[in-house]
């Protein structure tokens, strides 16, 4: 009987601890979301942006802009915006690889893009800020947005529409 009662107290004791963890890891993954919501938010406050309706302008006018996707190669593969100059580069590899993949002329507009804009808000400023470029944006509503209002995509199984 001793021993069901301190194999029972150590589950109650393990339980109840357990269930304090699960509280504290929602508590700070609550303040995580938070703080990193409001750097998204600073961060399109400082950084110029572009509509879809503003890129479709320039790609029919032919403007001289490079169009990055700073997405996951996943999601790349999963469906990308056309355009003439067009290079897909994570996130993460953006700073380093800026300067071999990306060759700038100068005062040529750079275009980040990423699922819903805020990745891509975050590269546009750090790349303005690293290496003083004037002419770096990022779509607003990212690849989402673009599709949610009708504009093309394209994979390896060919082009398509989004639906307005």
């Amino acid at each position: 009987m001793r021993k069901v009662f301190k194999l029972m107290t150590i589950l109650l004791i393990l339980s109840l601890t357990l269930s304090a963890a699960t509280k504290v890891d929602k508590k700070l993954k609550a303040q995580m979301l938070s703080a990193w919501k409001a750097e998204v938010k600073t961060s399109q406050s400082i950084t110029k942006s572009i509509t879809d309706k503003q890129l479709i302008k320039w790609m029919k006018k032919d403007r001289d802009f490079i169009l990055v996707d700073v997405r996951e190669p996943k999601e790349v593969a999963a469906g990308h915006i056309l355009a003439i100059e067009f290079k897909a580069i994570p996130s993460g590899m953006v700073l380093p690889a800026i300067g071999k993949k990306v060759a700038l002329k100068p005062n040529q507009t750079i275009v980040f893009y990423c699922k819903l804009g805020s990745r891509s808000s975050f590269v546009a400023r750090d790349v303005a800020r690293v290496y003083g470029y004037k002419n770096v944006m990022y779509l607003k509503g990212g690849i989402m947005g673009w599709i949610k209002n009708g504009h093309e995509i394209s994979n390896f199984m060919g082009e398509f529409k989004g639906t307005k």
